[in-house]
């Protein structure tokens, strides 16, 4: 897998230091947090690190082990599904279920990378 010089920095700081937030990334390397965003959303596109969420907060961790392209390419498609929802505009009860089913593929996303 190709990554650029700065996803390698990136990786090899995750790797030094363990889950960063996209804040963390940006302070670090003196970018906006949404280039920051940007860059770890690239590099889970690719499949080297996973998106944990707690609470509103979204930390990036290292992909180790086990082959999780499935999983990714359903995270994917349920980021797109996502997005349909939103723009919807669902009642809060069924954008509550929506975002609940969200976050349980994302534990269980979370859980496979370990």
């Amino acid at each position: 897998m190709d990554l650029t010089e700065r996803e390698q920095e990136i990786l090899d700081l995750i790797r030094n230091s363990g889950p960063l937030s996209p804040t963390e990334v940006a302070k670090k390397f003196g970018i906006s947090q949404a280039g920051a965003s940007q860059a770890l959303q690239k590099m889970m596109r690719k499949g080297v690190l996973a998106k944990k969420s707690a609470g509103r907060r979204a930390y990036y961790l290292e992909v180790k082990g086990g082959d999780v392209t499935y999983l990714y390419s359903a995270h994917n498609a349920l980021s797109q599904v996502w997005a349909y929802l939103m723009a919807l505009g669902l009642s809060k009860e069924k954008m509550a279920k929506a975002r609940q089913a969200r976050d349980i593929f994302e534990e269980l996303l979370a859980e496979k990378v370990r």
